[in-house]
């Protein structure tokens, strides 16, 4: 019932929205290997840190600041293996984030970045 109060449509244009603005934000990172960028993808990131990190490091370190991301190979072995990527972090963006949770993650991997770099 809630979702359908919301509208199928205000949802999907509010992902979108949060999708273009962490596009946006997490790409100013040159450091930041974002893996995919087609237009048509939904609002989830999968990314490393230029071979800095492991993802499991970052991903205990961001959840540490207060975001939830998730580390490893996300059911996708032999594609990771192909693409010669151990491992990547993934944030999912939905109905229930805001822009300045985008902000928070854009904050914890520079957070990260410094502290690998």
């Amino acid at each position: 019932d809630y979702m359908m109060d919301l509208g199928m449509k205000n949802i999907a244009a509010h992902e979108r929205q949060l999708r273009d603005y962490a596009q946006n934000k997490l790409s100013r990172l040159n450091w930041l290997n974002i893996q995919g960028n087609s237009e048509s993808k939904g609002a989830i990131f999968s990314f490393t840190l230029d071979g800095t990190a492991h993802a499991h490091d970052i991903s205990t370190i961001v959840d540490q600041r207060g975001i939830a991301v998730r580390a490893g190979h996300h059911c996708a072995q032999p594609l990771m293996e192909h693409m010669g990527v151990t491992a990547t972090c993934r944030a999912s963006f939905g109905l229930y984030n805001t822009t300045e949770e985008v902000d928070r993650l854009a904050d914890a991997l520079e957070f990260c970045h410094d502290l690998f770099g």
